[in-house]
């Protein structure tokens, strides 16, 4: 089994808006990305499975990727940001922002969630995933997932995953040997 995490291109975000679960548009240059990402992922045979991230700047990747023939997944949807959504970063309440950073993994939050949590769901739907007799899944999702994965199956600190750079447009491949005990290994990151 080959599975294809990719991030979604770049969004327009002029405000630096905080924005996990926000529907946000993509950058202008939309298109030249998705079709660049085509390409870096070549062929993509007959039967492959796709996943997307509920959020627009996901499911339009997803919808040119896979010719509208995907699954929404809102276990992949970014970390929710609560009240911090649609604010500037600069307009985020400094001792709570400061909070968050000094603990992102446990720290919540207000109105939202930590990144243990969204790191619980990516795991369980990671889980699912390798219940499945597919050939080639491609999962397209958010930064902040991708590394909860990669945390998850590489057993990588979450206080230490941030250090694993997960550029918009970037695919990161994993496979796994089901014969092996669904023994998995990682081809590549932020590609």
């Amino acid at each position: 089994m080959e599975i294809y995490l990719i991030r979604h291109t770049a969004v327009d975000n002029p405000a630096k808006l905080c924005y996990g679960q926000s529907d946000i548009a993509l950058a202008p240059d939309w298109k030249s990305s998705f079709d660049s990402l085509k390409n870096k992922l070549g062929e993509m045979p007959a039967g492959s499975v796709f996943y997307s991230s509920p959020f627009k700047r996901c499911t339009q990747l997803a919808e040119f990727l896979s010719g509208d023939q995907y699954l929404i997944e809102p276990r992949i949807a970014e970390m929710h940001f609560g009240n911090w959504e649609q604010h500037a970063w600069t307009e985020i309440d400094q001792t709570d922002l400061n909070l968050w950073m000094a603990n992102y993994v446990t720290y919540k939050v207000p109105g939202g969630e930590n990144f243990e949590e969204l790191f619980k769901r990516c795991a369980q739907f990671w889980d699912d995933l390798l219940s499945q007799n597919q050939s080639k899944i491609f999962i397209i999702t958010h930064g902040g997932v991708i590394r909860s994965i990669l945390a998850y199956i590489l057993d990588i600190p979450l206080d230490k995953i941030f250090q694993l750079e997960i550029d918009y447009s970037s695919v990161t491949r994993i496979t796994v040997n089901k014969q092996y005990g669904n023994y998995q290994k990682v081809a590549y990151i932020n590609r």
